[in-house]
């Protein structure tokens, strides 16, 4: 992808030729940060091929470690409606890990000859458990304002706005080591340039020009309209229903964690242009909000693919997407283990507050009080992905590298078993004789 254009041009553009609304506006807030600070996509660009460098030096088959990403869920909201449910944001987190780890439902529509190159992330998301200031957190902020949305202007002035107090929006938790998700209303009432989500995908300062800095750290992370986010959010009707499954939020973590759309963001023929990954077939255009599996826009060689509708970095609808390839992995871990290596750290524990109806009518541990062996049950519909035990204190006893039962080597007392899933945690007190 060539970032080249100017911000106004690429704004009219993308205004001119969606449906309704245009699905990211990630590129243009890309734009619009290069026009205020000149070097900031070419120091964009240097980071990806430094990340591609790494990440060619890697085996994704098989990911190891699994990355672990802190979350905090600001919701920015002026109106009741906009102040969407905890149930919305759990199913968000759940959605994330689920396509992150090529367990979702629909890999079995990933076509045949996409199969060799799908491929797991080994990346999973969890609500914070402690705020910057290591206070108890669910992981979720909720603050009423006054402002009725922050649709960015014609232009595409204003897409940071949300993340400011100063102009009416919530600022950052530290956005080294917390993913922060803004969830506001990013539409407002009939503006020309209409965008469900967008994000900054990382820039290494050292890439800067002399005397310019990089664009300020609190302005890191992902902004997602309130009606799309969240799987199964009740207020994705319309044009909006093409967006009904969370994978708003996962294209747009996708930006954050360094991918590009994968049809190259050309301005006219993106046959000349590619996401600058060899196993993701070029494209003329986007998918344009629909799932036509019978794109083949390009002709490529030595073997012709159809276009890759159901990748997350396209514009389909969520419900063909169903697949990161194994180059885009190896991209976002490479992420995590340079430009946001702080990220993954294990510094920030995860939240309980998660836990929902989990812990009592999905989950059981026995016997307890146990001797030190404890025997774990839960639904067949849960993935299991770690599991760690901790004293009243919060300090890590045990982590617990093999599958269940969990032969313990705590002394006597009463300990905090914490189990987490995809779909959530779970914690349950463990009481050893």
């Amino acid at each position: 992808m060539k970032i080249g254009f100017t911000a106004i041009g690429l704004l009219l553009s993308s205004a001119l030729f969606a449906q309704d609304y245009q699905r990211c506006g990630s590129v243009e807030a890309i734009e619009l940060r290069n026009a205020e600070q000149a070097g900031y996509s070419k120091a964009v660009q240097n980071t990806f091929n430094s990340a591609k460098q790494h990440a060619s030096q890697k085996d994704v088959n098989e990911p190891s470690p699994i990355y672990m990403v802190p979350v905090v869920v600001h919701i920015v909201y002026n109106t009741p409606e906009e102040n969407i449910s905890d149930a919305l944001v759990h199913a968000q987190i759940a959605r994330l890990n689920k396509d992150y780890r090529r367990l979702n439902d629909d890999t079995t529509d990933t076509r045949a000859e996409f199969l060799p190159v799908a491929a797991d992330a080994g990346i999973q998301f969890y609500l914070a458990g402690t705020d910057p200031n290591g206070s108890p957190t669910g992981g979720i902020t909720r603050t009423q304002v006054t402002r009725t949305d922050f649709a960015p202007d014609f232009l595409g002035n204003g897409l940071d706005d949300v993340k400011q107090s100063s102009l009416g929006g919530v600022a950052s938790w530290d956005t080294d080591e917390y993913l922060n998700i803004w969830v506001c209303d990013l539409i407002g009432t009939g503006g020309i340039f209409q965008i469900f989500g967008f994000a900054y995908p990382p820039a290494s300062a050292p890439n800067w020009p002399q005397n310019n800095s990089a664009p300020s750290p609190e302005l890191e992370g992902v902004v997602i309209h309130f009606e799309v986010f969240g799987d199964g959010n009740p207020l994705a009707t319309g044009p909006l229903s093409v967006a009904d499954r969370g994978r708003t939020a996962v294209h747009e973590v996708g930006h954050y964690l360094g991918l590009r759309h994968i049809w190259g963001d050309a301005f006219f023929d993106g046959c000349t242009e590619d996401d600058g990954l060899d196993d993701t077939p070029n494209a003329a255009s986007n998918a344009a909000q629909v799932c036509n599996f019978n794109n083949n826009t390009c002709v490529d060689t030595p073997v012709d693919y159809p276009d890759m509708i159901e990748n997350y970095m396209d514009y389909a609808q969520d419900q063909c997407m169903n697949l990161f390839t194994a180059n885009q992995v190896g991209i976002m871990r490479s992420m995590l283990e340079t430009a946001r290596v702080d990220l993954a750290d294990g510094s920030v524990s995860p939240s309980g507050i998660e836990d929902l109806e989990l812990a009592n009518s999905m989950v059981s541990v026995f016997p307890n009080p146990t001797e030190g062996v404890v025997h774990l049950k839960y639904s067949s519909d849960l993935h299991l992905t770690q599991s760690r035990l901790f004293d009243l204190n919060g300090r890590l006893i045990q982590l617990f590298e093999e599958e269940y039962p969990f032969r313990m080597s705590a002394k006597p007392g009463i300990y905090v078993l914490k189990l987490q899933f995809l779909e959530g945690m779970v914690t349950k007190r463990v009481s050893i004789l």
